[in-house]
């Protein structure tokens, strides 16, 4: 017999990038309160990512991520769609899911964040 909790099923249909930095949010579908908020993103994939945050967000709320594109110091607005919220040690464990013109695009960016975050730390 075997232990099939021994066994994590993976469920992303796209594999994960460790990856901190700080975003900014804007909530496009307020329910009170500000609508500019702060995200500490921990990981990317092509098809979204995972954040913290210190409120709450609901599935199906759309926000405007705004990335950091380290190349040239720009910025880049994305648009995603929450697909869960979970409380968390401190604040929430928030997933996100790139609406479908940004999916691979915002990883795109990200590693060069990546990229670029590594050439730093080997010149240093």
């Amino acid at each position: 017999m075997t232990n099939r909790s021994s066994y994590a099923i993976e469920r992303r249909r796209h594999p994960r990038t460790r990856l901190a930095m700080t975003l900014g949010c804007i909530r496009l579908d307020p329910d009170g309160g500000d609508v500019v908020d702060s995200l500490h993103m921990r990981d990317i994939s092509r098809g979204g990512l995972g954040a913290y945050s210190a409120r709450p967000y609901y599935p199906g709320q759309r926000i405007v991520l705004n990335l950091p594109i380290p190349a040239d110091g720009s910025r880049r607005n994305v648009y995603a769609t929450i697909v869960r919220c979970r409380q968390a040690e401190e604040g929430y464990s928030v997933g996100f899911a790139f609406d479908a013109p940004y999916v691979g695009e915002a990883y795109r960016y990200s590693r060069s964040a990546i990229n670029a975050t590594t050439m730093q730390a080997i010149a240093a």
